[in-house]
């Protein structure tokens, strides 16, 4: 089937949402038309496809536009990529490479422009990494970009899907200190006490589909109010089984989990998360 035959199939009555995910990532290579196929034969309305650095950023671009109509596209830069130009491949001490150097503001300049041309329906995956970036140079950088980012979105009236592990608090400081009113703490692993504050400012909390083996992300759930929760899979990480190449389709599964947790029906969450979503997305 064609990515337009695809999009213009006959819609189900389900409407979930996923509002970061990552099908252009190489674990999707050739696969990803059938990814956005399979996720709206389980009844996804809208999937976000987060961008990371330059050629991810275009690459989501390529793909939602064969699929507009459920596909949509969200331009950033990840926190280790924001960090990329005082990141020494030297010292770097993880086991996976440092990433490529790049033009970082310059991708900031063309991410605005994207978004002054209509092309874009959120800033992300943008934020705080302080997991694998310790180091006081590479934490400013990236914060100095988070806080570039936010100028853009806020210029334009988008949301950010943010990425802020191990900074989670850094991060809501710098939303409330730059007065962002749009914002997804997506797979947030933060503290529910601080979950709870970052929704009491009229912040989202994504949760992933690994809330069905995941008693932190439950937690969540029961902590912070339905009306400030959105759903998300991370594709092709956080999968509601250990080790599996998650994926859209699986929204369903952490949506039943989230009913389940809340004492709501599935169709109940299901509608209260996409309102959610259209709101966050002006949709």
């Amino acid at each position: 089937m064609s990515a337009a035959t695809a999009d213009t199939a006959a819609p189900t009555m389900k409407q979930y949402v996923d509002v970061h995910c990552h099908i252009i990532h190489e674990q999707f290579a050739g696969e990803e038309d059938d990814v956005a196929q399979r996720a709206r034969d389980k009844g996804l309305e809208f999937c976000v496809v987060n961008g990371l650095e330059p050629k991810s950023n275009r690459a989501v671009l390529e793909l939602c536009a064969r699929h507009p109509n459920s596909l949509l596209p969200a331009l950033g830069i990840y926190p280790l990529d924001a960090a990329c130009n005082v990141i020494s491949a030297d010292v770097w001490p993880h086991p996976f490479p440092p990433p490529d150097k790049f033009d970082v503001d310059a991708e900031v300049e063309w991410i605005d422009q994207m978004c002054a041309e209509g092309k874009v329906v959120a800033i992300g995956e943008c934020g705080l990494d302080a997991y694998y970036c310790t180091e006081p140079a590479q934490l400013a950088e990236q914060e100095r970009v988070l806080r570039r980012l936010i100028v853009v979105a806020k210029k334009h009236d988008l949301p950010l899907i943010l990425h802020t592990r191990k900074a989670e608090l850094r991060t809501f400081e710098i939303l409330q200190e730059m007065e962002v009113t749009k914002a997804d703490f997506h797979c947030f692993c933060g503290k529910a006490k601080l979950g709870k504050r970052i929704a009491e400012a009229g912040y989202y909390l994504s949760i992933p589909s690994a809330v069905n083996r995941s008693e932190q992300f439950k937690k969540l759930v029961k902590e912070v109010p339905l009306e400030q929760l959105l759903t998300e899979t991370d594709s092709p990480y956080q999968g509601p089984e250990k080790d599996m190449r998650n994926e859209p389709m699986t929204v369903p599964i952490g949506v039943a989990v989230m009913a389940m947790v809340k004492d709501i029906t599935e169709e109940e969450a299901m509608v209260a998360i996409r309102a959610n979503f259209r709101r966050l997305m002006n949709i």
